[in-house]
């Protein structure tokens, strides 16, 4: 979005992707806004492009660039527009929103022809860096498997055989103590290899990515209390696990409580993204955080992006709200 504002001296651009990656461009009712610059800013506590019915469609459907008079975010007129499809090989990926403010003819056809092209190269880099997380989360899936293989033919074989040498000399011991030593050490063995069973079973059974769907869910449904939410997870979130999935479901939890408690909001947006980088992005209606309402819970988070090697940002929205966005990577 940087880029293409710097090239066509744009008032605004945004970058807007299907919410589900893998559902049919024919499907798709609304865009997820993933990237503004510009004027596009100013209007982002709703990042959702409605498509039922638009020009956005028409664009989504047949990968032709069209100017438009208006473009709606989230009730807030935009204005007019160029609207760029990212092209991937056999389909459109997304769309890029040039935000002009002149009529909807005022740029010129080789303008377009220009920008459609470094829409194509976005689409393109856009491709590549989608097919680089899948193989990084095969690999993460092939290595998990390997790991369980590995823990299931040596190490509990041979736990297993150790513990059954250990038990039948149990009667062989002619002073009680050995035998009891004997008992536990094999009852402990027993333990260990009902832990290395649990673990297999989790590397074998869900990803990471979907429990942590699950635990930002059971957080929001534990404490939106009566606010409005809408919860959108972009990216594989499978690649998000251990330490990193404890820090995204605190800084979700913690932007809810004080929503609820210091701001007052009647409605909150939620968005995960997992791109280059794990993204969780808190904005709400409210009246703002009071001076020391939050402090102790924004420095938590602050702590926590600090460990992970990220960044706290807490703005004041256009409204009046908060927004907080926290970023750590994923590596």
């Amino acid at each position: 979005a940087e880029e293409a504002l710097a090239l066509t001296a744009a008032d605004g651009v945004l970058v807007a992707v299907p919410v589900d990656e893998g559902m049919p461009i024919a499907a798709v009712h609304e865009l997820l806004v993933i990237e503004t610059e510009g004027s596009a800013r100013v209007s982002a506590s709703e990042r959702t492009l409605a498509v039922a019915r638009t020009p956005l469609a028409d664009v989504l459907a047949d990968g032709r660039p069209r100017q438009v008079d208006h473009v709606d975010l989230h009730g807030v007129d935009l204005g007019s527009a160029l609207v760029l499809p990212l092209r991937a090989t056999d389909t459109v990926a997304g769309i890029v929103v040039v935000l002009h403010g002149g009529t909807a003819g005022s740029v010129t056809d080789e303008q377009v022809e220009m920008m459609a092209a470094f829409a194509d190269q976005a689409a393109l880099a856009w491709q590549l860096a989608t097919s680089q997380r899948r193989m990084r989360e095969l690999d993460v899936v092939t290595e998990r498997d390997r790991i369980a293989r590995d823990l299931h033919d040596h190490v509990i074989q041979r736990l297993f055989a150790v513990g059954l040498a250990l038990q039948a000399a149990v009667p062989l011991a002619r002073v009680p103590e050995v035998q009891r030593r004997l008992a536990d050490a094999v009852d402990d063995l027993q333990g260990v290899i009902q832990k290395i069973q649990a673990t297999i079973y989790g590397l074998h059974g869900a990803p990471a990515g979907a429990s942590l769907r699950e635990r930002i869910d059971d957080a929001v449904a534990r404490l939106a209390g009566d606010l409005r939410t809408s919860v959108q997870f972009v990216g594989p979130l499978s690649v998000v696990e251990g330490t990193l999935a404890d820090h995204a479901e605190a800084v979700v939890s913690q932007a809810l409580v004080d929503a609820v408690r210091n701001a007052r909001a009647g409605a909150v947006t939620i968005r995960v993204t997992v791109g280059d980088d794990l993204r969780i992005e808190v904005s709400d209606d409210g009246c703002g955080t009071p001076a020391g309402g939050a402090g102790s819970g924004l420095a938590r988070l602050r702590r926590r992006a600090a460990q992970a090697g990220g960044e706290l940002t807490v703005e004041t929205t256009a409204t009046g709200g908060t927004a907080l966005r926290w970023t750590a990577p994923l590596v």
